[in-house]
């Protein structure tokens, strides 16, 4: 069992996220293997000619020969760039609308199970993936159409600014160049400018969409186990204060992809060349490295759950539906605030009852509660009472009663004398 009851730094989400992964590594690999494999494939199908390339390292075959002769199976010209449009701006989107919140949501639910000390097969993960799928899809679009939206909007000021920035660079340039004795250095610092101003630009570019991809990105584990609606507002919410932790964890997951990645890739074309049998297991090395951005995203997503309510996991877990009796249906946790999720446990709306319970128990097995109280403790499902409160036999909707001197004394004393008949 993965316990989440503290918040969580940088360190400790990437270390439980390796736990996760290093425990439930067979089922996490045959799920990337489904969703992320076909992908692959039909990156290879449109992008290459498979059929001219060879499935194992020609012998006496150098790395140059390698690369010319998968260059000629990709294709030249037109071919190319038809390939490339087609996988770019058709079937990559469609993938990732389609397929890509489903493969999100086993992870999730992944670790979830993992937190909550439950076993879950395959089967019943992969169902539980798809267990909201329409409203995950729907929210997937609206999330990349504002994403598209906020490019956009940063792509015209950049226009802006770059025409303004070209300017004022070519007038620092010039205003040195006629300082200057020598015209090669005034061009050399004219280049500098020009990229270093290039550059800010582009890191402004992908700070302002990075930023909304993180207060936004949170959505798909709202709408999977909290069965929210406004999930967009949601993980607004939830990443409130966090931007700079979140983007931390994937600045350093993204240099241990680069870096494994980089050299798996080299490896294999100096053993492998650029053989069929180099390109699958490429795809395998890929495959096995995809998890590492996705179960730190739920992680991180049950660490802003603690961070931001205060919630400890157990009760988190508690108030939602067990993920050990997972058959498919919605696997909704009672995360709202003041409400309770079908299928969950009241925890919100009887802790009060709870209290009350525990302290009637204990009086009463000390021999100090009276037989109403006593009652009150065996019977099951009744409605929530004030300690100090007791309801006669066959009194109705809570109407009050007169209190008697019998009454009184029954409540001090904790037992009632017989009533005494007029004679």
């Amino acid at each position: 069992m993965i316990s989440f009851e503290r918040p969580m730094g940088i360190g400790a989400i990437l270390d439980r996220s390796f736990q996760i992964y290093r425990k439930h590594f067979t089922v996490t690999f045959l799920l990337m293997l489904l969703f992320f494999g076909p992908l692959y494939l039909l990156q290879n199908l449109v992008l290459f000619d498979v059929s001219s390339v060879s499935l194992l390292p020609e012998s006496g075959e150098t790395i140059a020969d390698s690369i010319d002769r998968f260059a000629e199976a990709s294709g030249s010209g037109d071919e190319l760039r038809i390939g490339l449009l087609l996988f770019s701006f058709l079937l990559m989107p469609l993938y990732m609308l389609a397929v890509f919140p489903a493969a999100i949501s086993s992870q999730l639910h992944l670790v979830r199970a993992a937190a909550d000390g439950a076993s879950v097969g395959f089967k019943e993960l992969l169902r539980s993936s798809f267990s909201r799928y329409w409203p995950m899809v729907g929210n997937t679009l609206l999330f990349g159409l504002i994403l598209m939206g906020v490019y956009m909007a940063i792509s015209t000021a950049v226009v802006f600014g770059v025409i303004i920035v070209a300017a004022v660079t070519i007038g620092i340039g010039a205003g040195i160049s006629e300082l200057g004795s020598d015209p090669f250095g005034s061009s050399i610092v004219l280049v500098v400018l020009l990229v270093g101003m290039y550059l800010l630009v582009a890191l402004l570019v992908m700070a302002g969409i990075g930023f909304f991809a993180i207060r936004f990105g949170f959505y798909l584990p709202v709408v999977a186990l909290e069965g929210a609606r406004s999930s967009l507002s949601r993980s607004w919410r939830l990443t409130k204060g966090n931007f700079w932790r979140i983007f931390g964890i994937y600045l350093v997951l993204s240099i241990i992809y680069g870096v494994f990645m980089m050299g798996a890739y080299a490896l294999l074309i100096a053993v492998f060349k650029l053989s069929l049998l180099g390109q699958l297991i490429y795809i395998v090395l890929t495959l096995l490295i995809t998890p590492i951005y996705m179960i730190p995203y739920a992680v991180t997503y049950f660490d802003l759950r603690v961070r931001n309510e205060g919630a400890d996991l157990e009760q988190m877990l508690a108030a939602g539906q067990s993920y050990g009796s997972y058959n498919g249906q919605s696997g909704e946790m009672g995360y709202a605030s003041g409400s309770v999720q079908a299928g969950g446990s009241a925890y919100a709306a009887e802790a009060g009852a709870g209290h009350t319970a525990d302290e009637a128990a204990r009086e009463a097995a000390a021999g100090h509660t009276s037989g109403a109280v006593q009652d009150r403790v065996g019977s099951a499902g009744e409605a929530v009472r004030a300690p100090d409160l007791t309801t006669p036999a066959g009194r109705e909707n809570g109407s009050p009663e007169d209190p008697s001197p019998e009454r009184e004394s029954a409540d001090a004393n904790g037992s009632k004398e017989p009533e005494k008949k007029d004679e």
